[in-house]
């Protein structure tokens, strides 16, 4: 698992030992990436909710974005991303976050937080209508933010009829489905 691009590419970064955490592929990696464009990244604040070993997060800051909140229940995620912070060397552009996601969207609220993009990619068993509902109800998504999904290619998908967000594209990599969403608040011109 290495960075792709930015001022960390090449950057090899850890990766777990067991397979109760499944880093997002590289495939799938660059092809979010390549969907939002450099020039919507730059700057940005980024949210990387379920984030595993950081790798999404740590992308995004190597690309550009300006700070990012890495969340993740697991103990052993967040050594994995503090060690993939240090080995980058983005500790200061980064909040990590060592508890539930539920728990962390409230805090997050209370701080007022909005990010311009938000990369959800919790276990596949785990279904994303509570994140989804709390995002919108919290107004964590900026006006014209993006919202990256990735799911199981068997995911019956009926969360997307539930939000208030635009689906903008969605592609199947193997046995994952990657969706890209976008706040109907749009602020910014189209992607």
């Amino acid at each position: 698992m290495r960075i792709i691009a930015g001022s960390a590419k090449g950057r090899a970064l850890k990766s777990p030992r067991n397979i109760l955490i499944r880093p997002t592929a590289d495939k799938v990696k660059a092809a979010f990436y390549s969907m939002i464009g450099g020039a919507y990244l730059e700057g940005s604040k980024f949210l990387d909710l379920f984030a595993g070993t950081g790798n999404m997060g740590i992308e995004a800051l190597s690309r550009g974005a300006m700070r990012c909140v890495f969340v993740d229940k697991s103990r052993r995620s967040i050594r994995l991303i503090r060690e993939n912070l240090n080995l980058t060397g983005f500790n200061e552009r980064a909040w990590v976050l060592g508890c539930d996601v539920i728990r962390a969207l409230a805090i997050l609220r209370k701080e007022e937080a909005c990010f311009n993009i938000i990369y959800i990619d919790p276990p596949y068993n785990i279904k994303v209508d509570e994140t989804l509902a709390m995002i919108s109800s919290y107004q964590l998504l900026c006006a014209g933010g993006l919202l990256g999904i990735e799911r199981e290619k068997r995911d019956p998908c009926s969360w997307l009829e539930a939000i208030p967000y635009k689906l903008k594209q969605c592609k199947l990599y193997g046995n994952t489905r990657l969706y890209l969403l976008k706040n109907r608040n749009a602020a910014f011109s189209e992607i």
